[in-house]
């Protein structure tokens, strides 16, 4: 599915919904990511450690039908990578990537019986990830570096930029992606305490379908041995606690009388 086609089907979800109920507020959470390598054989030179990021932002919420809802929110978001080489014990490639993101999910609600009158509700939802990358930076470490005693360089990518362009501290990124597709799988639970909004706890698996550079390639001027493989996708897991309310006020009130009571003075 291309960017074109993605924002057709956004706004044509969105526009149909616009007569639904809407909830909305915040939503924030931690989350862990690392990376796929497009390339088999670097997958199986490094050792991946999971990178603990956040993000926080806000969620609008429109039911569509009765059990079905479209949720989707503005994030900003990080997340990250930490490779450590198999066959070198010094390399480490560290790096952070902020983000711009907005996860779409078409959720079903369940509702489970516990008890004679207890009951709770549950989600699954499946929807795309459209991201864009802000910045990115790290730090690398490496047996070359370390003798002749730069170790370790802390670098930023520099999107746009050739290895003739760059300064020192900087990883070019000739052909940078910085739009970036993912698909999230989600599932959560709907707590609606007596007298107040929504609270929804959801925990989502994303994985992504874009590469991070065209050319797939981040080369730091100072490393002659190391290129930064940037043809990988981001994958992750995501726990979110967002606070819903609902702006269809007028709903609310139905049922109410609106006649005034007459006074009269004796």
């Amino acid at each position: 599915m291309n960017t074109k086609t993605l924002s057709l089907f956004v706004f044509l979800i969105i526009s149909s919904s616009v007569k639904a109920q809407v909830l909305v507020g915040p939503i924030v959470g931690p989350q862990v990511s690392w990376v796929s390598f497009n390339d088999k054989d670097n997958a199986r030179r490094f050792k991946q450690k999971p990178v603990i990021g956040f993000h926080a932002g806000a969620n609008l919420s429109f039911r569509v039908q009765k059990r079905f809802f479209l949720h989707t929110s503005l994030l900003y978001s990080e997340k990250g990578k930490l490779l450590d080489m198999k066959d070198d014990a010094t390399f480490q490639n560290k790096a952070k990537y902020r983000y711009i993101e907005m996860p779409l999910a078409y959720t079903v609600e369940f509702i489970t019986k516990t008890g004679t009158n207890k009951q709770f509700k549950w989600y699954l939802g499946l929807g795309p990830n459209i991201s864009y990358l802000l910045s990115g930076k790290g730090s690398l470490r490496s047996s070359e570096l370390d003798e002749i005693l730069i170790s370790p360089i802390n670098y930023k990518m520099a999107f746009g930029k050739d290895k003739e362009e760059v300064e020192n501290n900087e990883m070019a990124v000739n052909e940078p992606n910085r739009l970036q597709l993912g698909l999230n799988l989600s599932s959560g639970l709907v707590f609606e305490p007596t007298g107040v909004g929504k609270f929804m706890l959801t925990l989502r698996y994303e994985f992504g379908h874009s590469f991070f550079s065209r050319d797939g390639q981040g080369i730091l001027t100072q490393s002659s041995d190391y290129v930064d493989d940037l043809k990988v996708r981001n994958q992750g897991f995501r726990f979110s606690v967002a606070y819903l309310i609902d702006l269809k006020t007028d709903q609310k009130k139905r049922g109410k009388s609106t006649i005034r009571k007459k006074t009269f003075n004796r």
